[in-house]
């Protein structure tokens, strides 16, 4: 059971996260120079003080699940103090680069097509305009600050969402029994959720980006409880109906079309029967109109080649369409989570 020292203490890291990657986000804005603006129609936006009352709300509902049992309040969790600030410079070192990119101005793509490391096409790219793209020691080091800056401290909160309805699936189930699986996982930070909540349960994450495992690896540390393996979500090495749990955050909006159902259709070709597949990204169109302005305008200031595509469709009807059940939906600030059940 919670305690009111666990509140206090919960209260204090979240507000101290918020306060740290908000700061750097208002120095960053003074170091990039503005874009231009967009010559489309954009939809509305929220104030800088409804973003601020939606992400407070995000904080208040975690903390009531973890009142209420469902999972324990998050580990502090990442480098050591001065890892932790080497990085912190890391990031501003690379924002001319990002915003050279951003106007154009550093044309230095990862060069497409077949470079013999067995990367798909789509994959190779400076997504969000990162040095790097998803393949350098250095992007690993430094994307975790990135998405926080991104979401001003409140990314860990969002994908933190995922817990509760697995949570709500896990009631009766012996965790030691179980197999679940994490589709795209990059640095770790949802395995390394999922195994502090379930110690017992036994996880496989996957990810193309060998740089990323390897901050994954160290992330979590050293258990026999987490295996991590190189490889594609779209040709996941599992036999049918082998996996209980399957999970992916932040992965479908960065995939073309075709690869993501494709992604979708392999998560639930390997549940189990009764099993829980639950994805958490961006909010569509729809999810929360008067913020529809936000999903216009993101691929506009970020390098997001399938993100118009991703939001002007349905998390719940894509998972629908390979034979998954849904089972609930949430908004969680800027995400949603969907929950679906293999039938």
């Amino acid at each position: 059971m919670a305690t009111a020292l666990d509140r206090l203490t919960y209260a204090v890291r979240q507000t101290a996260r918020v306060a740290w990657y908000a700061g750097h986000y208002a120095a960053g804005r003074r170091l990039l120079k503005p874009m231009p603006k967009p010559d489309f129609a954009v939809g509305p936006t929220p104030t800088r003080a409804e973003l601020t009352a939606d992400m407070r709300a995000l904080f208040e509902r975690e903390w009531r699940d973890i009142a209420a049992g469902l999972f324990p309040p998050p580990r502090a969790r990442g480098p050591e103090p001065a890892e932790f600030l080497r990085r912190s410079l890391l990031y501003f070192r690379d924002l001319p680069q990002v915003d050279a990119r951003r106007h154009g101005t550093l044309d230095d793509e990862l060069p497409p097509g077949d470079q013999g490391d067995g990367l798909p096409h789509y994959y190779r790219q400076n997504f969000h305009f990162q040095s790097g793209g998803w393949l350098t020691d250095e992007s690993a080091a430094i994307y975790d600050t990135q998405v926080e800056v991104l979401f001003t401290g409140a990314a860990d909160a969002m994908r933190r969402r995922m817990l509760k309805p697995i949570a709500e699936w896990m009631a009766g189930r012996n965790q030691r029994a179980l197999r679940g699986l994490d589709v795209g996982c990059g640095t770790g930070r949802l395995l390394a959720f999922l195994h502090d909540a379930w110690p017992g349960l036994k996880l496989t994450g996957i990810d193309l980006s060998a740089p990323y495992l390897e901050e994954a690896r160290r992330l979590i540390g050293r258990t026999a409880r987490v295996k991590l393996v190189e490889g594609a979500g779209e040709v996941l090495p599992f036999e049918d109906a082998s996996l209980d749990l399957v999970v992916s955050s932040f992965l479908m909006h960065e995939l073309p079309k075709k690869i993501r159902a494709d992604v979708i259709a392999e998560m639930a070709r390997v549940v189990k029967p009764g099993g829980l597949v639950v994805v958490l990204d961006s909010i569509q169109k729809g999810d929360h109109p008067p913020w529809d302005g936000l999903l216009d305008l993101f691929p506009h200031y970020f390098h997001e080649p399938y993100y118009a595509d991703y939001v002007n469709g349905s998390l719940e009807a894509w998972g629908a369409t390979p034979g998954l059940v849904p089972s609930s939906t949430e908004r969680a600030f800027l995400s949603k989570v969907a929950a679906f059940t293999r039938a």
